[in-house]
């Protein structure tokens, strides 16, 4: 009976270290292999910094260790006999210490390396594969030093059970793993190491800890509860981390459809202003531009990002009432009349009328409406004054008249930086709001070379 337990957990252990490799190599291949690269190369690194070579090393080095230890100590090599020095409990769990901790300050920067040489966009994730399989590498090194089908029950079956958990978290690891980390690891995802990476560290240390304290204070029985306890770990750590990369990719590709989205809307905004620009063919650019330069004011004037974009957008269709003015009254290129001065008033309603019916998006209606309302209460359609006018509307208003004035007409050409920057310094506090004006001033003074203008 003994024999036949025997020969499946030879069976399943042969399977294992296969799988190891195979596994490892395949996960480091689909998740970081770039186009152009040597999978040849990547198996020649796979193969020597694989996990369970990485172990053995590291337990060869920590015996190396102990061995000088000990002989330093009787001051004669020839006294320490190294079989008694593997069979003593207590040398063998500090041998076993001595290689978690060792594996782990190895398999780190060597992940980094190989990530680094791999060229990934984030080598916290290839160092979390090499964490993940070291998981499993050393809870299997370990039972394979504990247990063996040949001690008798209940550890011949512990043993076999073992060996098929350790082969099946394998399997886990790589198929609702490494799979789904594959899609994470193609993009520039911002991915927090932390989240990755402090888990299996705490578990391969701890894992250590116990190990040592079983071995050295209690028994057998004592150690393989720990390991039983280890596996279901083990597969909680998988489905964790399954369920943890679903949702990174969801909550990324979520945020990829509203850049979509958000990219597609500006789009259509910047062709509707173009449209609405092309009416008069002394405009064209004109509302692109005043978008421009209402977010410079908005940014140098603290704004958060998010709202340097609202202002952006306004600013876009600011003169979307335009689409009601006829042709020949904005193209008129001499001075106008009373009555079609009026008609040109009504823009701004008719803009906030059209833009009113996007209830998505309510605030674009500001910069419609209310661009030419000036500080001191005389402009138009509703006289507001001062604080009252909405700021968004104020920074509009200066970024549209500084474009007027540095723009080309029907009857003249853009007018000199300093005409620009003495009007605008004029008109603060009665025209324009005068911390908005001010900071006008400011990017007229910046801009040496007078390249803000049409």
């Amino acid at each position: 009976m003994f024999e036949y337990l025997s020969a499946i957990n030879h069976v399943f252990e042969i399977a294992f270290y296969v799988l190891l490799f195979i596994l490892f190599y395949a996960s480091l291949k689909k998740c970081f292999l770039q186009d152009g690269q040597s999978k040849g190369k990547l198996f020649f690194q796979s193969l020597i910094t694989n996990p369970i070579i990485l172990f053995f090393s590291m337990c060869f080095v920590a015996v190396l260790i102990v061995y000088v230890g000990l002989a330093l100590r009787l001051h004669d090599f020839t006294k320490v006999d190294s079989n008694s020095l593997i069979n003593d409990t207590l040398t063998s769990s500090v041998i076993l210490l001595i290689t978690y901790i060792l594996f782990i300050f190895i398999t780190i920067p060597i992940s980094y390396l190989v990530g680094k040489s791999l060229k990934a966009h984030n080598k916290s994730l290839v160092t979390f594969v090499y964490l993940m399989f070291s998981v499993i590498v050393t809870v299997y090194s370990d039972r394979s030093s504990i247990l063996s089908a040949d001690t008798g029950w209940p550890f011949s079956t512990l043993a076999n059970i073992s060996s098929i958990i350790n082969v099946a978290c394998l399997l886990l690891l790589y198929f609702f793993i490494m799979k789904a980390l594959a899609r994470l690891s193609d993009k520039k995802r911002d991915i927090n190491w932390k989240l990755f990476l402090i888990p299996p560290i705490a578990f391969l240390l701890l894992y250590g800890v116990f190990d040592f304290y079983t071995l050295t204070f209690c028994s057998t029985d004592a150690n393989a509860v720990v390991q039983i306890l280890s596996f279901v770990i083990q597969v909680l750590f998988i489905w964790a981390f399954y369920v943890i990369i679903k949702n990174i990719k969801a909550t990324g590709d979520a945020q990829e459809s509203k850049e979509e989205v958000k990219t597609l809307s500006v789009e259509v905004m910047e062709a509707l202003a173009h449209t609405i620009d092309a009416k008069d063919e002394y405009t064209r650019g004109h509302s692109v531009r005043v978008a421009k330069y209402s977010r410079m004011l908005a940014q140098r004037l603290g704004l958060s990002r998010e709202d340097c974009e609202n202002v952006y957008y306004m600013a876009l269709l600011h003169d979307i009432g335009k689409i009601g003015v006829p042709n020949e009254i904005i193209n008129n290129p001499s001075k106008l009349t009373d009555e079609q001065y009026d008609v040109i008033k009504t823009h701004p309603g008719l803009g906030y009328d059209i833009l009113a019916e996007i209830k998505s998006r309510p605030d674009l209606v500001v910069g419609a409406r209310w661009h030419h309302e000036r500080y001191d209460g005389k402009g138009y359609p509703d006289g507001k004054i001062g604080e009252d006018i909405p700021f968004f509307a104020r920074i509009i208003a200066v970024a549209d008249s500084y474009d007027a004035m540095t723009s080309n007409r029907s009857y003249r050409k853009y007018m000199s930086q300093d005409k620009v920057r003495s009007e605008i310094e004029k008109n603060a506090g009665t025209q324009f709001d005068p911390k908005v004006a001010q900071v006008m001033l400011t990017l007229i003074d910046e801009d040496k070379e007078y390249t803000m203008h049409e």
